[in-house]
């Protein structure tokens, strides 16, 4: 649900990225273009565009061409949320075992790791040295970027920053991310909305630059260079999209921060009295929310409208 939230979301700021949509599926095109003559040679294509030789058919071709490009440029962002679930480690059917497989070896290095950063915490209350609270800060930095419950563990960083924040709501707050979001979005400033939408599409917009470069494999057919450029343009898509995902997910935490209390008061929902008791109020909030019910052992009562 959250994913196909901010689908819709993209759709009404769409018009903003025309040029970045339409950028990746011109270089697409064109690299076949010259795939093609590099294989059937320039002169062909020259003498073909020469017999062209009235108005008409100089519009058809451009109006053809812009078309394509038009066309494409729709398909691709139409399957960008597919790509960016597999960049997460969605994986279907025979790759679900290896999703899992990763997952629990990751499992295992987190933990050690953490046992480490545990460690080095035990020492950082004394006098440690300069590389004790240099990896210290490092380990504190990389373990923030995964899931506390390994059972949300992805296999990819992608998936795990996203994960990460999507977990954050939850443990702090009580707040389930997938119920309480599209409400709370409804309610912040449109500055805010606007920062927020533009990290979703830097992250979509690595999503379709990858499928791009993934289908650019296809000229090789005509040249063999298109496999190495294929290759180079996922490496730069996939780290493109965990820069953008680790931006976007900073993004989310800090809106929970600043205005989840917004969503309690629009919804007239008692405030928490402190820190200690705000994950119960929040998980109660969110099973309301989701099922219009309250919880078993709730101590007070829903405000009548």
């Amino acid at each position: 649900m959250f994913t196909k939230f901010w689908d819709k979301v993209a759709e009404g700021l769409a018009g903003r990225w025309a040029a970045q949509a339409l950028g990746p599926a011109l270089v697409f095109w064109g690299g076949g273009v010259l795939a093609w003559a590099c294989r059937n040679g320039w002169q062909r294509l020259l003498c073909w565009l020469a017999a062209v030789d009235n108005t008409a058919a100089y519009i058809a071709l451009a109006v053809g061409g812009l078309l394509l490009l038009a066309v494409s440029s729709a398909a691709a962002t139409w399957l960008q949320l597919t790509v960016l679930r597999l960049a997460e480690g969605y994986w279907p059917g025979l790759l679900r075992g290896p999703r899992f497989a990763l997952a629990r070896q990751l499992e295992k290095r987190l933990r050690a790791k953490d046992k480490r950063w545990q460690e080095l915490a035990a020492v950082a209350s004394g006098v440690p040295t300069a590389e004790q609270r240099a990896e210290y800060a490092r380990l504190d930095a990389e373990l923030a970027r995964y899931p506390v419950d390994p059972r949300h563990l992805m296999p990819t960083r992608v998936g795990n920053l996203l994960r990460a924040a999507e977990e954050y709501t939850q443990v702090r707050y009580g707040l389930a991310m997938g119920t309480c979001w599209p409400r709370l979005w409804l309610l912040l400033p449109e500055e805010t909305q606007n920062t927020l939408g533009e990290a979703r599409q830097r992250l979509n917009g690595t999503a379709r630059f990858g499928l791009w470069s993934v289908l650019f494999a296809v000229w090789t057919v005509w040249a063999w260079w298109a496999v190495p450029v294929a290759l180079a343009g996922a490496v730069v898509a996939y780290w493109g999209m965990v820069s953008a995902a680790g931006v976007y997910g900073e993004l989310l935490r800090a809106t929970f921060d600043l205005y989840r209390f917004a969503l309690y008061e629009a919804l007239r929902w008692p405030l928490p009295e402190g820190p200690d008791g705000e994950e119960a109020h929040g998980q109660q909030l969110s099973e309301y929310l989701f099922r219009g019910v309250g919880v078993k052992g709730m101590q007070f009562t829903v405000p009548e409208k």
